[in-house]
């Protein structure tokens, strides 16, 4: 039976940041509107960032009903998805882009596999904007804490009839519902990432917490056109990769192997640096480096505060990274130099070394 049908429907809480891009928030609005999920059992909270195209007005006036935060700035993506959280008064929260356009069961199908699974957080399928390839389908990593999408590109033809829910390391940030307690609980997504590669830090965090993470293949959503992607330059979407990755290493591995990912991660942050293909690449590997020491210090703190509270341990949560030595960029050089450092720092223990170089995949989870 749907789980919009039976007595006792849970209430959600929607929660979208958005800076400017107003059509964008337009959009997913009137897909909120479309939901077969009681109105009566759900509310929506937006976060401004500050936005100089009138959207806290538009939405004032056309949206009565939403509930507006707003800051005087852009405050990127991990604040104001916890001020969103912990202003919300149901007890799920849905966090959306504002890019997305959501199909009609997504809340239904996201509660179903929560029930179903008793995980903490369930992420959904994540589609082109014409449905047809697949943008996000569970997440892995890089044993660098360089996250990515799975399934990226591929046909949703041949998936199109999933429905059972499977295990993966994160949700994507851009349609993910979660127990709130627990989301807050857990620290919620860490404001110093500003975005991208949080929704991979707070996944791993939550699996060594002993939470369970799914995705829900049924739950599906577009992606319009990465809107939010357009706030940022293309060298500072670079730049918070590689300095949110070597966060996400001190945070989450266990110290000892946690010290000697980070050293080998610095290493090949300076072979990035010098085999990447492109210019813009290159100045990241060096800004991300400069970006991430002031930052490594409370990391260290979020470390010993996670340590104290773990259940489970590299070697249990090692298996949903999925491609452990998908190198951050691409060619057969860095491949292989990869595998050559990680081996001299004893820092890819967990894994077993690939046979041949693979490909470019990294991204971040949407």
């Amino acid at each position: 039976m749907s789980i919009s049908r039976v007595e006792g429907v849970p209430e959600v809480s929607l929660l979208i940041p958005t800076c400017n891009r107003r059509p964008l928030l337009e959009s997913c609005l009137e897909g909120l509107a479309a939901l077969d999920y009681p109105a009566d059992r759900f509310e929506v909270l937006v976060y401004d960032n500050g936005s100089e195209d009138g959207t806290v007005e538009w939405l004032a006036d056309a949206h009565p009903e939403v509930r507006v935060l707003a800051a005087s700035g852009n405050e990127g993506f991990a604040g104001p998805c916890n001020r969103l959280a912990a202003a919300a008064s149901a007890p799920e929260v849905c966090f959306l882009n504002n890019d997305v356009l959501v199909e009609p069961g997504l809340l239904r199908e996201l509660l179903a596999a929560r029930e179903s699974t008793g995980a903490s957080c369930v992420g959904a399928r994540v589609l082109s904007a014409d449905g047809e390839r697949i943008e996000f389908d569970g997440g892995g990593m890089n044993f660098l804490g360089h996250g990515m999408p799975l399934r990226h590109g591929e046909s949703s033809l041949p998936y199109a009839a999933d429905h059972e829910p499977f295990d993966t390391l994160f949700p994507c940030g851009a349609a993910m519902l979660a127990d709130r307690k627990v989301f807050l609980d857990a620290g919620g997504f860490d404001e110093d990432y500003f975005a991208y590669f949080e929704d991979v830090d707070l996944g791993w965090r939550l699996w060594n917490l002993g939470e369970r993470c799914v995705l829900a293949p049924a739950a599906r959503v577009r992606h319009l056109e990465h809107g939010s992607e357009a706030l940022l330059p293309q060298g500072r979407r670079l730049a918070l990769l590689e300095r949110n990755a070597l966060l996400s290493v001190v945070k989450n591995y266990e110290e000892a192997r946690a010290q000697r990912v980070l050293r080998c991660g610095l290493a090949l942050l300076a072979e990035r640096a010098e085999l990447a293909p492109d210019a813009d690449r290159r100045r990241a590997c060096r800004e991300g480096l400069l970006m991430a020491a002031p930052a490594l210090r409370r990391a260290e703190l979020h470390a010993q505060a996670l340590r104290a509270r773990r259940t489970r341990f590299d070697q249990e949560v090692a298996p949903l990274f999925v491609e452990p030595w998908r190198p951050p960029i691409g060619g057969e050089v860095y491949a292989r130099r990869q595998v050559e450092v990680a081996r001299q720092f004893g820092a890819a223990d967990l894994f077993s070394s690939p046979a041949d170089p693979v490909e470019e995949g990294e991204g971040s989870a949407c």
